[in-house]
Formats: structure tokens, C-alpha cells, sequence
């Protein structure tokens, strides 16, 4: 299918000209088209059957319950009403309410499309492009990395875009119905593009990086997304969201969602008001917890865009440099400590500054893993580059020098190609020093400090072995590892 503007677009991005000419059939089109208008129409029935339905006149003889009804609730906690009828015997139903439950599942569920389907389809495209041979023609194009991505990120899932643009009118509809003012439903588009802009910047990473697993990539990396996204949803209806888990949340956009906590489909307020960074209170103003999302939503993107400008050219380099690496980890460890800080602030926990300081500690402690499990495979250099590495040690070592001032110290902490055990020792020590902080500046009992300071040197010593363990296994020849 020829649109006149694809030429156009083809002068300022060839890269995305190319995706586009590739994916927009006649046949594909009028599949996307059909999906999102069927879709719609049976959101909008199926929401219709949830709606009460008057009995006979004269045969209302019990009390009928309904999460759209008008009426007294029947338990203060429960979120279903008594049916009224009105003047011509009919309940009475609050379409506000309705309305708003409309809006928020088409949330959901596009937030799911668009994430998983988009992430799949990146992953696989990167898949076959290096298994036909011709992602090596894309690396030796004269287009810059980010022109050459960032065509592939808007082409790739164009059909997914269409998808979601076509059920732009019901959702927007739906949330005006449900008096959500046009300027929050903005924003929180604005929310939903960085938080795509995010995970397809991180899938086209990982295409690029995870080209051993052949074939079974794609499955994975989509997986790890739906996985990410029902643990952050789930979380979204359930629970609060004033805890120490508060940062892992706002990575989906679920909980932006505007008037969450109001519809049918919550079972538990979320309480943004209550939600703080280093005691700022994020959620007490909406457009500040906002900006912050899009502002984390944008650090983490260039955290990963400086992997994909490192990889893409060059698929032997390192993700990060050791340099950028203590950057990183400094970032991750106060975006994570920032709202651990506040964390839970229910009573039980205000009282019990033991059970306090080791949910804390236990939460900071599973963050700083997965930071340690990715530094692990952003920081080691291939056996080949370790090797050019050595060979270049041996052959510049001259004269004998103190130890803080030898070459091989500096190049330890900075060099590109050298082992990543003392770049790993270092970024340990940045992540746990704010631990070391929480505890001596917690309320808890000095035994449970004690306890505290004894689990956080036994997992930093574990991390040092693993990450001594994986480097010698680099060490080796393919076969043997």
C-alpha cells in the first residue's frame, strides 16, 4: 500500500522508509483495522452485560447488588451498590462509573499490546535481520546509530500503533464520559509514550545482545515483559502504593492511570497522595508525580541507549564501560533508596522498627541483585578481547612501579578490555554504602543492626565470588565453560 507521506518520511529516516514499505500490506492493514474494531466492539458488549437488568414490575421482591447501581453499598469496604429503580422501572445506573471502568481496561490492556506485541516484534525483527546476514549492511550504512534505531523503533511495530491509534476516539470518549478532564488523558498518553519508548529502546538492546539464544529470544523477551507487566498490574489493583516497591511500579505506567483508584476494577485505594522520594511528596501533586515518571522513564532510556550506541557498531563491545558503570550504579541506588526511604508508613511497621529496617533491607538487598546480575553481563569483555588485553599488559610492562600508581590498577578500574572483578568491587562498594546508612540511621535495636550489617556483608561477599566465578568461566574456551 503507497501512502504519499512515506516518501517524505523516507528523506528524513530511509531506515524507517524501509520498515514501512515492509509492513504495510493491504492485507496487514485491513487485519490490524479489523482486530481493533472488533475488539472494541466486544469491550463495549461485554461491558454492557455487566450491567443490571430490571425484573418484571411487580416481582422486585429481593434486593439486587451492582458495581453500577446507585444505590446504599452493601458493606462499607464492598464495592458494589443497591439497584434503585427509576420513575419508569428501570435501575438506575451510575454511567460515570461505568464509563470509567470502560477507561481503565482499555488502559490495561493497551498498555499490554502495545509493550508485549511492540517488544516481541523488535526482538524478532533484530533476530531475522542477523540471521539473513543483513543486519551487517544496516551497521555499515552512513545513517547514525540513534537515526537507524529509532527507524526501526517507530517502523517495526507500526501496525501495533495503528491498532492503538484506532482505539484513541472510544478511550478518549470513555474517559470524558467518566469526567476525566482531556488534559489528564493527555498526560497520561504522554506517560504511556515514554513508558514505550523505554521498553522498546531495552527490547532492540536486547535483540542486539542475546543473539545466542537464536530463535528463542523473542518468546523470552516478551515473556519477561507480560511477566513484568501482570507482577506491576497486579500491584496496580491490589495494593498501595506507598512502599518500598514504588519504583519498580512507575516503570508501568499502570498506576498513572487517571482515577485508578475510583474504579470498579480496584479492590484497594492506591493513596498516590501518600507516595514520597526521599520524603518529597511525589503523589500529594499529580502533574509533579507526572513529570517525575517521564524524567525516570528518560534516565533509564539513556542508560540504555548508551548500550545500544556501544553494541550496535561493534556487537563484541561491552554494554557499558566500567566508567559508565559507576555512574549507573550510583543512579539505580538513589532511584531505588529514594523511595525505599519513606516505605511502608502503616502503623505496625511505625512500631516495629526491626520489622521495618529488614523488609527495607530485604527489598534495596533484591534490588541491588538484579543491578549486580546485569553489571555482571554489561561489564565482562569477551575471552578474545581479555586475551588482547593481557597480550597488550605484557608487552607495555617496562619498569616496576608503586602499586597507586601502576597501569595496571588504572586500567583494572577504567580499561575497556581489562577483567571487570575490581569494576564490579567498586560499584559494590557505591550500592552498599546507602545499606550501610539505612541501618545506622534506622530506630532498630543495635542486635538487629548487628544482624543487619553481618547479611549485608555475606551478600556483598557472594556477589564477589560470583562475579570472580563468571569471569574465570570467560576465561575459558567455549567448549569447556
Amino acid at each position: 500500500m503507497k501512502f504519499p507521506w512515506i516518501d517524505r518520511i523516507g528523506d528524513w529516516n530511509p531506515q524507517l522508509l524501509r520498515e514501512l514499505n515492509g509492513r504495510l500490506k493491504p492485507r496487514n492493514v485491513l487485519i490490524a483495522i479489523a482486530i481493533s474494531l472488533l475488539g472494541q466492539f466486544f469491550l463495549f458488549q461485554f461491558f454492557q452485560t455487566q450491567l443490571p437488568i430490571a425484573p418484571p414490575p411487580g416481582e422486585y421482591n429481593y434486593p439486587i447488588y451492582n458495581q453500577f447501581c446507585t444505590g446504599k453499598r452493601e458493606y462499607e469496604s464492598a464495592r458494589v451498590y443497591k439497584c434503585v429503580l427509576d420513575s419508569l422501572g428501570n435501575f438506575s445506573i451510575n454511567w460515570q462509573q461505568w464509563w470509567l471502568s470502560v477507561f481503565v481496561f482499555m488502559s490495561f490492556v493497551g498498555i499490554f499490546a502495545l509493550l508485549v506485541v511492540g517488544t516481541y516484534m523488535l526482538i524478532a525483527d533484530l533476530t531475522q535481520e542477523e540471521r539473513k546476514g543483513s543486519l551487517n549492511f544496516i551497521r555499515l550504512s552512513p545513517e547514525s546509530t540513534q537515526r537507524l534505531l529509532i527507524g526501526k523503533m517507530l517502523g517495526v511495530p507500526i501496525l501495533v500503533y495503528l491498532l492503538a491509534a484506532l482505539a484513541l476516539p472510544l478511550h478518549i470518549g470513555a474517559g470524558l464520559s467518566a469526567q476525566i478532564s482531556l488534559v489528564e488523558i493527555l498526560a497520561f498518553y504522554g506517560v504511556v509514550v515514554a513508558c514505550c519508548i523505554f521498553f522498546f529502546s531495552a527490547a532492540l538492546l536486547y535483540g542486539l545482545v542475546s543473539n545466542w539464544l537464536a530463535g528463542f529470544q523473542a518468546w523470552l523477551g516478551a515473556g519477561i515483559v507480560l511477566s513484568f507487566l501482570w507482577l506491576t498490574s497486579t500491584l496496580a489493583i491490589y495494593t498501595p502504593i506507598y512502599n518500598p516497591i514504588a519504583w519498580i511500579r512507575l516503570f508501568a505506567a499502570f498506576d498513572l492511570i487517571p482515577h485508578l483508584a475510583d474504579n470498579s476494577l480496584s479492590y484497594q485505594k492506591v493513596e498516590l497522595e501518600r507516595l514520597q522520594w526521599f520524603h518529597l511528596p511525589l503523589g500529594a501533586n499529580v502533574p509533579i508525580l507526572i513529570a517525575f515518571a517521564i524524567l525516570n522513564y528518560a534516565l533509564w532510556t539513556y542508560w540504555v541507549w548508551q548500550g545500544l550506541h556501544r553494541c550496535f557498531r561493534n556487537p563484541n563491545a561491552t554494554i557499558l564501560s566500567k566508567r559508565q558503570s559507576y555512574l549507573f550504579t550510583a543512579c539505580f541506588t538513589a532511584s531505588s533508596l529514594g523511595f525505599a526511604l519513606p516505605g511502608y508508613t502503616d502503623g505496625y511497621l511505625e512500631n516495629n522498627p526491626k520489622d521495618w529496617l529488614f523488609q527495607h533491607l530485604m527489598t534495596l538487598s533484591f534490588f541491588d541483585l538484579l543491578l549486580f546480575l546485569y553489571l555482571m553481563a554489561a561489564l565482562f569483555p569477551h575471552r578474545q578481547a581479555l586475551q588482547d588485553w593481557a597480550r597488550y599488559r605484557r608487552e607495555k610492562v617496562s619498569n616496576r612501579k608503586s602499586f597507586w600508581k601502576s597501569s595496571l590498577l588504572k586500567d583494572l578500574i577504567w580499561a575497556e578490555k581489562s577483567p571487570a572483578l575490581v569494576a564490579i568491587a567498586i560499584n559494590l562498594i557505591i550500592a552498599v554504602i546507602p545499606l550501610v546508612g539505612v541501618v545506622i540511621f534506622s530506630s532498630a535495636e543495635i542486635d538487629a543492626k548487628i544482624a543487619a550489617f553481618f547479611s549485608i556483608g555475606l551478600a556483598a561477599s557472594i556477589v564477589i565470588i560470583y562475579a570472580a566465578i563468571a569471569q574465570l568461566m570467560l576465561f575459558m574456551k567455549a567448549q569447556n565453560r
